[in-house]
């Protein structure tokens, strides 16, 4: 392969990449357009909150985990708020799901999956160990 035709591959694949989000910048240029709208207020570990419309967690509308051996998903319309918090295992975090019903359950979650949503200003992305809570808004108008 020529000095040219290796510099047009590179230039190629930098393009895909940048048009795909997978460029330099950590701003989030698509999210996922999730199956269904919900909207949520997350707040990060420095106590900033935002509320978000089309709200997923890593593209789908459930918290998904580990429950002891089981692998378990629950539903973002069951739910009415989550805390994350640090486990012994750094790969981990717990979710406190609180349902709307009052009932609770933990799930160990990855730590790197992300949370995606827009804002009235702007796409917003955080990843799960970054997350101190959220609060899911059902019935209210998204942003």
């Amino acid at each position: 392969m020529g000095f040219r035709t290796f510099l047009l591959c590179l230039t190629l694949t930098g393009a895909v990449a940048h048009a795909t989000g997978f460029g330099g910048s950590s701003a989030p240029s698509r999210i996922p357009v999730p199956a269904q709208d919900f909207t949520a207020t997350v707040t990060d570990l420095s106590g900033e909150a935002a509320t978000l419309s089309k709200v997923s967690f890593n593209g789908e509308v459930y918290v998904y985990g580990k429950k002891g051996e089981a692998d378990v998903a629950v539903p973002f319309e069951r739910i009415d708020k989550v805390r994350i918090s640090p486990t012994d295992d750094k790969r981990y975090r717990s979710a406190y799901i609180t349902l709307r019903d009052g009932d609770t359950v933990t799930v160990m979650v990855d730590y790197d999956a992300p949370c995606y949503g827009e804002t009235s200003w702007g796409r917003y992305r955080i990843e799960v160990e970054k997350i101190r809570g959220i609060q899911f808004h059902h019935g209210a108008a998204t942003p």
